[in-house]
């Protein structure tokens, strides 16, 4: 275990000083992740959150962009008797935008909002019609914390914490 931790730890000292710089007016990051702490999940989850995002950085220090959010989960209902099954599907279209700032050497630090709309559908599977139909959907807004470090010119990886699709968010970015 120790020599595993003292690999990374030399691993990660080494990308640190071939890592490129910050975030730029005209820079446009494209996001992809998968997310953890579905924050709408119930039941068992059927897909992960799975989200993109578009960052275009207006300044050194602002960016704008979209956000799109997917998952989807189910509820097995067959030990009541009924042989019943609720299918989960959430959708979150909207737009985002953040502040970048300069914490952390060699990385793109950036807090920022998001507003949209949350799409939430409810499917019933079992015998006879189903009892409502919950579906629904509404404003969606979101409050972000994250960070992306880029490996070289375009390719690097980010992480978000927040209220979105899901409580935290992982993946690739790739910057154009």
């Amino acid at each position: 275990m120790k020599k595993f931790v003292f690999i990374l730890a030399f691993a990660l000292i080494g990308l640190t000083y071939s890592a490129h710089a910050q975030f730029e007016k005209g820079q446009v990051d494209a996001n992809l992740g998968v997310g953890f702490g579905a924050s709408f999940a119930t039941g068992s989850v059927s897909l992960p959150p799975v989200s993109f995002s578009l960052d275009f950085g207006i300044n050194d220090n602002i960016s704008l962009g979209g956000y799109v959010g997917y998952s989807s989960s189910s509820e097995d209902f067959a030990a009541w008797g009924g042989g019943f099954t609720w299918k989960y599907t959430y959708i979150i279209v909207g737009a985002r935008g953040a502040y970048h700032f300069d914490l952390v050497d060699n990385m793109d630090t950036y807090a920022g909002l998001m507003l949209g709309y949350n799409v939430a559908t409810v499917t019933y599977d079992g015998p006879g019609a189903a009892p409502v139909s919950p579906s629904v959907g509404g404003i969606a807004y979101s409050a972000f914390f994250g960070a992306r470090y880029h490996f070289g010119n375009t390719f690097g990886v980010y992480g978000e914490l927040g209220y979105g699709i899901a409580i935290f968010n992982v993946g690739v970015t790739m910057k154009f």
